[in-house]
């Protein structure tokens, strides 16, 4: 024992309890996840908080093929347009916290503030749900950036690996890696064909972490002090960044790391998050005052899927 009791009154023994057990002031609390699909993927503009569902037109212009004709024409290619609605549904978020109605006495009377962590988890857990929706949606018949259930983003093959092995396999170039960064964009403009609508022709990749690191401090050559990430981004004119995202890790077929890429712009990729984290009206229930909270959360659109791409196991 640090001292001992019978040296000291139950008021002491208490006060000095106390005192040791308050020499630490700081909060701690359990490291999470960060959420970064807000960084990552642009707001749906326009969604009302009470909408329980989105819907967008895509049109498709139809022409027959044009042709050279006399003066005096009277049959003439018809440009036709045809439109396909997309309805995305959005899911509610409902949470809540609560105190007892003595433990608000407590801090009432002694002018202590309420646990302003009960608060904080309650948000916490709000937009930990929502960075996992818009990464990966619900897996039925929501879509995520990084997983989508309709199936039409393009999974390209690394080829350029060693025995087909990921990256970080010894054996593996920064040559190796380079190709298959290089696949990607030539794949996206290729299926792009120049378009010249704005938004994409910068392209954002996002790496799994370990992946990341690897680009980040491996360099170039031998003969280089430039690591692939700096000579990637200093020589291709369609990257706008190469960031890490710990949702790719493992969010590809069989588990394996994703390469996700795509262009930042709401006109391709845009999450859908119509109410934030909003606390209702306190309420009285038995000897508690809950508080419960909403927000809401549809996902991710990809619009053109032909401006992303994803690789698996690099």
């Amino acid at each position: 024992m640090l001292f001992r009791t019978s040296h000291l009154d139950s008021a002491q023994v208490a006060f000095l309890q106390r005192e040791v057990e308050n020499l630490d002031k700081q909060v701690y609390e359990d490291l999470l996840p960060g959420n970064k699909a807000r960084d990552y993927i642009p707001d749906y503009p326009g969604i009302a908080p009470w909408q329980e569902s989105v819907t967008y037109k895509m049109f498709t212009k139809r022409v027959d093929k044009v042709r050279t004709g006399g003066r005096n024409a009277n049959r003439m290619p018809r440009v036709n347009l045809t439109m396909t609605p997309t309805t995305r549904r959005i899911e509610q978020i409902p949470l809540e916290y609560a105190w007892t109605v003595r433990e608000i006495q407590q801090a009432a009377a002694t002018g202590v503030p309420l646990d302003s962590l009960t608060v904080l988890s309650a948000r916490t857990a709000a937009a930990r749900f929502i960075d996992d929706f818009l990464a990966k949606g619900n897996g039925v018949d929501i879509d995520g950036l990084v997983q989508n259930t309709t199936g039409l983003v393009n999974i390209e093959t690394p080829t350029t690996k060693t025995g087909g092995a990921p990256w970080l396999t010894a054996g593996n170039t920064p040559d190796q890696v380079l190709a298959d960064i290089n696949k990607m964009i030539e794949q996206i403009t290729f299926g792009l064909k120049q378009t010249d609508a704005p938004g994409f022709d910068k392209f954002v990749f996002l790496v799994p972490t370990k992946q990341y690191a690897y680009l980040a401090q491996t360099p170039r050559s031998d003969l280089s002090d430039t690591t692939v990430l700096k000579y990637a981004l200093a020589n291709s004119p369609w990257i706008e960044s190469i960031e890490p995202w710990w949702q790719c890790d493992g969010a590809g077929g069989s588990s394996e790391d994703r390469l996700v890429v795509y262009p930042r712009t709401p006109l391709c990729v845009a999450g859908i998050v119509p109410e934030e984290f909003r606390p209702l009206s306190p309420q009285e229930v038995g000897l508690e005052i809950k508080v419960p909270c909403t927000a809401s959360c549809g996902g991710t659109v990809l619009r053109y899927p032909v401006a992303i791409r994803y690789m698996d196991g690099i």
